[in-house]
């Protein structure tokens, strides 16, 4: 019997979807300059049929900025334990969805295009969270997604979201 959350599963990407890294992206710190309320994101990959650790995969990350005009991305090359750290802002929220990461592992390959096998799908601010930082705006119209790959979020003081929020997720890759 496991103990916690299961880890999401990332579905195999179609190919062609995704296109070359560029390195400047490869960083930890993604949020830069953009404000909002800060985000430390951990993920770690594990491989789907023995739950190994994958190494040297990269986890390529993208959201929306918290005001909504534009788009944050990084990325970030997993550890022998299969972790990626990133330093971001809570995303932004369309209107009537729910508060996502999109997130793409790819494994095999160079790191800046010749990827052999790349997984993709969202990560899920839970609503409660989400609502809380974006006030004003509509909540998503399914408040608690079906699909899975749901964050383990907790903010770093519990009465002021505003210092910055702390995330984990485990996922899976492979077939």
């Amino acid at each position: 019997m496991t103990r916690g959350p299961q880890p999401a599963r990332l579905p195999r990407a179609e190919p062609g979807r995704t296109g070359t890294l560029p390195f400047e992206l490869v960083r930890r710190d993604i949020a830069g300059d953009h404000p909002g309320v800060p985000l430390m994101l951990r993920i770690r990959v594990l491989d789907a049929f023995d739950t190994t650790p994958v190494s040297s995969a990269v986890v390529d990350l993208r959201h929306r900025e918290p005001t909504g005009d534009g788009e944050v991305r990084g990325a970030q090359v997993t550890d022998t334990d299969g972790y990626a750290e990133f330093r971001t802002v809570h995303p932004g929220r369309e209107p009537g969805k729910p508060v996502h990461i999109t997130t793409s592992v790819h494994v095999g390959g160079y790191l800046a295009g010749g990827r052999t096998v790349t997984y993709s799908g969202p990560l899920y601010i839970p609503e409660q969270i989400a609502g809380q930082v974006a006030e004003g705006l509509p909540p998503a119209e399914d408040r608690e997604p079906t699909a899975g790959n749901l964050l383990h979020v907790v903010p770093r003081d519990r009465f002021d979201l505003s210092a910055g929020l702390l995330a984990t997720i485990t996922v899976t890759v492979g077939d």
